[in-house]
């Protein structure tokens, strides 16, 4: 799936694709940014093709992941994380 491959920003990750679409010789290597992802692709021939796409559209660190959350509670609780205060209707006795 090349999900690791994709992922690794180091480009410590190569790999030999399978050759329904990277035939014998060629390469498709990706180098990961924090706002693109640009595979290079290499053919049989020796032709070298670069492909820049972009992943973000909001700056790195910008997006505050518990922003108008609650604050964590009791782990033994029932409820998830964003239900707090919150109860199930009873019906009247």
């Amino acid at each position: 799936c090349q999900c690791c491959v994709k992922a690794c920003p180091q480009q410590a990750i190569e790999v030999r694709a399978f050759a329904d679409w990277v035939p014998m010789g060629g390469a498709a290597i990706p180098l990961r940014t924090d706002n693109a992802i640009m595979w290079t692709i290499k053919f049989r021939d020796g032709e070298i093709k670069r492909f820049k796409f972009p992943v973000r559209t909001t700056p790195v660190g910008s997006i505050d992941p518990y922003g108008n959350k609650p604050q964590a509670g009791d782990l033994g609780d029932q409820r998830y994380f964003t239900e707090e205060g919150k109860t199930l209707p009873t019906p009247a006795a």
